[in-house]
């Protein structure tokens, strides 16, 4: 019996600051325990959109920089571990450069 491999969606904002618009894009996402936000946004990049801008520093959670809205709650994208679909827009609390990356310049 071959076993089918799980799938979650994974819905992004869009976004690029020179034109103030944004749109969503729908992704779909091979699923795998204990993965993070950030492994998600990692695969989109690297198998599905590579257009798709998003911070990566330490990756441990100390940095701060990796702040998205996940389903509408603030989380760090490297620690932060996904049980199913999400909706990802960048942080709020900060102006849009594009996509999930945010101006920290006063953080």
């Amino acid at each position: 019996m071959i076993k089918e491999k799980k799938t979650i969606q994974v819905k992004i904002k869009r976004s690029v600051q020179e034109i103030d618009e944004f749109h969503y894009d729908t992704y779909e996402v091979p699923f795998e325990e204990m993965m993070s936000v950030f492994n998600v946004v990692e695969h989109i990049s690297n198998y599905i959109d590579p257009s798709l801008a998003f911070y990566s520093s330490c990756r441990i959670g100390k940095c701060m920089g990796c702040t998205v809205m996940v389903n509408g709650k603030r989380q760090l994208a490297c620690t932060t571990i996904v049980e199913g679909d999400i909706v990802l827009e960048p942080d709020r609390k900060y102006k849009v450069i594009r996509d999930l990356v945010v101006d920290m310049g006063n953080y």
